[in-house]
């Protein structure tokens, strides 16, 4: 089964020592894989080249929606790596449970909440422990329907001793790719975190085949499915099939080992697939573009209840202070005032003579607060407005000649609560300096 592995390492063995360029050159190409890969595995969505982005030069990709959380894993995901690599170096140092546990510490980055489903099938959120055995059972649904069990959280202590044990055990009697891919799999079977599991089985697996002088194995995300199937075989008792599956891709490991070695390209023609890959499993993510039915539902769920309340707020808190207070709404110079706090107002209406799909439209509340009676002969008015600029995509909340407020929004975004609140506070404080100036 490892003839062709064996082969390969007598190759590569052969041509070193490496040059320190080609080394270097071949380590990033391991890490980047190695980060890169065993984290898409999982579900990150960083694309190959804003990992190395990452990685190599510690720069966050700019303009992209990655979430925080992913930029973080990678970056713990590639310290966890080199711990990995510096422990495999020293010839004196064994690896313990304690070490196990701070790996998955450094890949989880911090304590997070996780959904998750009760043992009755009900939906739930759980703490996840970053570097702390499971407290809960853990189990996965299979392809076939059937649910398979993990190991108890009462029994890892006990069960991941026994895997020690056996590593100890069989280190020098093993073949290292045996070794190596069926401490991997006796590993996922325990299941000892609540999270991270699948990369820390990767990286221990990686360790002992860094120990025993061969490079690391890259699981291409894009054979996702050959490996778990790999790894399903072998929860039925089929372990060769998967040591045979590690096999392989070692085999490739091994191959570009030896072109570094030879000062050869290692750059693979699918660099640019992973991009497309990885782009192509995003979703589109395109801004909803301006047209009639998208106004009048924004019009009519969420612009006029904003008016609405601002023209609420305005008369409670300005009628003590002002003879009248008016609201007014225009689209452009058409006047849709008609539309305040009416129930019964069809904004389809709007659709035929007042949206023009083609050009930028300004959608403004205007406030008109007449003849102060709080400081004798010194009557005087106020007015402002709240502008809404409709461009192309997206939507931009202002006020009239007050830089405080500026709020963006795609067509798809809805205002917040809490944004409306800030908008009716923001008006208030431009009414009260308005007074106290004059």
């Amino acid at each position: 089964m490892f003839q062709t592995v064996d082969v390969l390492k007598e190759e590569l063995l052969s041509l070193e020592p490496m040059k320190d360029s080609d080394k270097r050159r071949l380590d990033e190409k391991f890490r980047l894989e190695f980060n890169y890969n065993s984290n898409h595995i999982e579900g990150n969505t960083l694309t190959y080249q804003d990992t190395k982005v990452l990685l190599l030069k510690d720069i966050l990709p700019q303009g992209k929606l990655y979430q925080m959380r992913e930029l973080e894993e990678m970056k713990a995901h590639d310290l966890a790596y080199a711990l990995i690599r510096e422990w495999a170096a020293d010839p004196d140092r064994e690896i313990t449970q304690t070490d196990i546990r701070e790996l998955n510490k450094i890949i989880l980055v911090k304590d997070f909440y996780k959904d998750a489903i009760t043992p009755e099938g009900q939906p739930t959120r759980k703490i996840i422990r970053a570097g702390e055995y499971k407290s809960d059972p853990n189990s996965v649904l299979l392809s076939n329907g059937e649910i398979f069990h993990y190991a108890d959280p009462l029994d890892v202590p006990v069960k991941m001793q026994e895997l020690m044990d056996w590593y100890r055990d069989e280190k020098t009697s093993l073949h290292p790719i045996t070794l190596a891919a069926v401490f991997h799999h006796k590993f996922v079977l325990i299941h000892p975190f609540d999270d991270g599991n699948g990369r820390i089985s990767r990286l221990l697996m990686n360790y002992i085949l860094l120990k025993n002088g061969f490079p690391p194995v890259i699981i291409k995300s894009t054979e996702k499915q050959k490996y778990l199937n790999a790894l399903r075989l072998a929860d039925a008792g089929n372990l060769e099939a998967f040591i045979k599956y590690i096999s392989e891709q070692l085999s490739w490991s091994l191959e570009i080992s030896i072109k570094a070695a030879k000062g050869e390209e290692i750059t693979e023609p699918d660099d640019w697939e992973k991009e497309l890959s990885i782009l192509a499993k995003q979703e589109d993510s395109i801004p909803e573009r301006k047209t009639v039915d998208v106004l009048i539902l924004k019009f009519k769920e969420n612009l006029f209840p904003l008016f609405n309340l601002l023209k609420t707020k305005a008369e409670k808190s300005m009628l003590p202070l002002f003879e009248n207070v008016i609201t007014k709404v225009q689209l452009d110079n058409l006047d849709l005032t008609a539309y305040l706090n009416n129930p019964d107002i069809d904004f389809e209406k709007l659709r035929t003579n007042a949206i023009k799909i083609e050009k930028n439209q300004l959608l403004s509340c205007l406030f008109y607060l007449q003849r102060y009676k709080k400081d004798g002969l010194n009557v005087f008015s106020i007015d402002n407005r709240l502008n809404i600029r409709l461009e192309s995509y997206k939507y931009i909340i202002t006020f009239y000649e007050n830089k405080n407020v500026k709020i963006e929004k795609l067509y798809k975004e809805n205002l917040t609560e809490e944004e409306s609140e800030i908008i009716a506070n923001e008006w208030g404080k431009m009414v009260l300096d308005g007074i106290k100036k004059i």
